[in-house]
């Protein structure tokens, strides 16, 4: 019986969260999917072992939660509704699908999700899942709203689809815009050829062992209060460009390369801010680390410079932190522990990087912010 499997899928599924993106890696991430699909009903149509979804409005914060008592791999996305509007799909989520669904199959999402407060009649968090295409005018379909508990749970849609999802932009919307609430979302699985993953809710399956989004080097150093998986930053290109890349020798696998055109003594020209969606106190170390690597620089040592500071969104002048550190032509992981000298509210600082010291290209991993242990 699939439920009597279901921890072993999940536990396949979950070893996948953290892998460092060399190459021997990535041929062992694959490996296991392919296992895992092989064990699934029907066929595996997204990745499991990701929680790098698309997260999109301006009225909620996401945080990812690394904890082992999170079903289904130990790792969650929280998603904070502070400013609820009048419509469900101003604010959410989207998980991306790996393969095309075609007309007619039936297609099946699963995850683990529970609320934490919801301004709701019965305090349960209220969600919509809807199977679409990610571009206008977002045509999809099977469309269900879902009561979300307070205790972690495992759900379930399915749909017969009714036009075809590429996987360029196929998608699983999670959408839960209409109520202040705050949600988390564990593990997700999609499937087609099959109306149900687990043919009972799997509440009883204890939790793997403790997965992480961090990197060896940071293990155990302090709690992430950014999600270095969200790679939807503002960006200047004033001087320059910035260009996303697909890289499996850095971890997550995602970069974005950075090139300034020449050197210019304005760090507002080509810069980039990191939100944090953690709250910071007045007096907490922060450990900011940051992978990069430099591709040219026209600087006396052939290192490329970055400038940084951590700053209050949208402000000029209250920032804290302000430096610069050279960067390598191999990756690696820079690291900077500061002082928060006031408190800010979740949401409320970002870090900054400023790329416009030299003519210069740099490619920018991902960004870790995380209040160290004390």
């Amino acid at each position: 019986m699939l439920f009597g499997r279901l921890p072993l899928l999940l536990g396949m599924a979950a070893a996948l969260f953290g892998l460092t993106f060399d190459s021997t890696a990535a041929l062992a991430r694959s490996a296991e999917l392919d296992a895992l699909d092989e064990a699934l009903p029907g066929k595996l149509v997204n990745d499991p072992s990701a929680i790098d979804w698309e997260v999109y409005g301006d009225r909620m914060d996401s945080t990812p939660i690394v904890d082992a008592s999170i079903p289904g791999g130990g790792a969650a996305l929280r998603f904070d509704v502070k400013n609820p509007g009048e419509f469900i799909y101003l604010s959410g989520t989207n998980v991306p699908l790996t393969e095309d669904v075609k007309r007619g199959e039936t297609v099946t999402v699963g995850f683990y999700a529970r609320t934490i407060s919801a301004r709701s009649s019965d305090g349960n968090g209220v969600m919509r899942v809807r199977f679409q295409q990610n571009v206008e005018p977002y045509p999809g379909f099977g469309e269900e709203t879902l009561s979300i508990g307070q205790e972690w749970d495992w759900y379930e849609v399915s749909a017969k689809a009714e036009r075809k999802l590429r996987k360029r932009d196929g998608i699983v919307a999670l959408q839960f815009g209409r109520t202040r609430q705050i949600i988390e979302i564990g593990q997700t699985i999609v499937v087609t050829g099959a109306d149900a993953i687990a043919s009972e809710t799997p509440t009883s399956i204890a939790a793997p062992p403790l997965l992480s989004v961090l990197p060896e080097q940071l293990d155990g150093l302090g709690n992430l209060i950014n999600n270095p998986r969200q790679r939807l930053w503002n960006i200047s290109t004033v001087g320059g460009a910035a260009t996303p890349r697909e890289d499996d020798t850095i971890w997550l696998g995602k970069a974005t390369r950075f090139e300034s055109t020449a050197a210019s003594t304005n760090p507002a020209d080509l810069h980039v801010t990191i939100p944090v969606e953690g709250a910071i106190a007045e007096g907490d170390i922060l450990l900011l680390a940051i992978a990069a690597r430099t591709e040219l620089a026209q600087t006396p040592d052939g290192n490329a410079i970055v400038g940084i500071q951590m700053q209050e969104k949208n402000t000029l002048d209250d920032n804290f932190a302000t430096n610069r550190f050279k960067v390598g032509p191999k990756w690696q992981l820079i690291r900077i522990k500061t002082r928060a000298p006031r408190n800010f509210d979740p949401g409320s600082a970002e870090m900054k990087l400023s790329f416009a010291g030299a003519k210069q290209t740099v490619d920018l991993g991902p960004v870790y912010i995380l209040k160290a242990i004390q």
